[in-house]
């Protein structure tokens, strides 16, 4: 954490020294022209964004037939930070967009999903996202997965972080 934070120290101290070697070098400038920098020169500065305290274990996708356009995703994510994290989607190349599912069981046991907006993995803890329970998918498919490759997907946060995890193709 101390190396994170002397790093971005640094950062921000390397951009106010750019930033006031260019206001002096315009100022001199304008000041032989004859004219004179009533403004200084704007820089932006952005804070550096913290790292994400969240893990992926046994990431897998379902192979599914060629015929078939969607698939479920499945881990185990563990959070360990202090703060619950709320995820609010997913994307990978191999799909034309993500989703996040809730599973339910209504009042004549009856089991459903839907979609949600967010799901929280909560501080300290893990969710796991099963066959069962709460779970991702990929929606239109571009090619057909097989089994045993390794996919790249992006899992997002509400705050704009985000997870990179590698996920095996298994059967169903």
């Amino acid at each position: 954490m101390a190396l994170a934070l002397s790093l971005a120290a640094a950062s921000v101290a390397f951009v106010l020294s750019v930033a006031l070697a260019q206001n002096t070098a315009a100022a001199q400038q304008g000041h032989a022209a004859g004219h004179a920098i009533t403004e200084p020169l704007a820089v932006p500065i952005t804070a550096p964004v913290a790292a994400l305290p969240l893990t992926s274990q046994n990431a897998t996708i379902v192979a599914v037939p060629p015929s078939i356009s969607e698939t479920s995703v499945f881990m185990t994510l563990r959070n360990t930070g202090r703060t619950p994290i709320v995820l609010s989607g997913v994307t990978s190349a191999v799909a034309a967009h993500g989703m996040l599912m809730v599973t339910r069981r209504d009042a004549q046991g009856r089991t459903g999903m839907s979609e949600t907006r967010a799901l929280t993995v909560p501080a300290g803890r893990s969710l796991t996202l099963s066959e069962t329970g709460d779970h991702l998918m990929l929606m239109g498919l571009k090619r057909p997965l097989k089994v045993g490759e390794r996919l790249p997907l992006t899992l997002r946060t509400s705050d704009g972080r985000s997870l990179k995890v590698v996920a095996l193709v298994r059967k169903p």
